[in-house]
């Protein structure tokens, strides 16, 4: 486990937009975000220093468009700590919710986790966290733990086939939004209330 505030940006972002991978006998992670986003990207790596590569741009290819687009990337070194994440948040090479979650959330992971799938709908004040990723039970388990460990109550929405999101609706998106802010950078306050 790392200290903090890397364990926390760490779980955050493994609900997010990273993901683990094994190199050799341990693991790393790779954080990719849009060039947009090239600032948030900055302030993780500059949480994670102790543990992270230079940030670098590269370019991806995306099939579905036929075009090409940036994004800004870093890697963390391979180290023996990143097991305890994988063992929690890989089953085979799929990414999980760790049944743990609720204890493993800090308002900080809190944080991290909307500034990499999250957004906020101008036209009604409520908050959406994409969770593509997951399965309908670990869904549940992420709208179990708002609930129970913050206070904050949400919805499941399907949106297209079989991807739902987590709904913050105008009731709790304050209340979600003060606990996160103190934590959110300048470049993401965009998605606050």
């Amino acid at each position: 486990m790392l200290p903090e505030p890397a364990h926390s940006v760490l779980i955050g972002s493994l609900l997010g937009d990273a993901c683990l991978s094994r190199n050799g006998k341990a693991y790393r992670v790779r954080f990719d975000h849009s060039q947009s986003a090239c600032e948030y990207a900055l302030w993780k790596q500059q949480l994670l220093t102790d543990f992270a590569t230079p940030l670098r741009t590269v370019s991806v290819y995306d099939k579905r468009t036929g075009k090409v687009y940036y994004h800004v990337r870093f890697d963390t070194r391979t180290l023996p700590q990143f097991g305890w994440y994988a063992q929690r948040f890989l089953d085979q090479s799929r990414k999980v919710v760790p049944p743990d979650i609720e204890t493993l959330m800090t308002e900080l992971a809190l944080a991290v986790w909307y500034m990499d799938d999250g957004h906020r709908r101008r036209d009604c004040n409520a908050l959406r966290i994409n969770t593509h990723a997951f399965t309908l039970p670990e869904i549940e388990r992420l709208k179990q733990m708002l609930e129970c460990r913050f206070g904050v109550h949400s919805t499941i929405h399907l949106v297209v086939r079989n991807q739902r999101v987590l709904y913050i609706p105008s009731s709790s998106a304050k209340r979600f939004c003060e606990l996160i802010r103190v934590y959110v950078p300048p470049c993401m306050g965009y998605k606050l209330l």
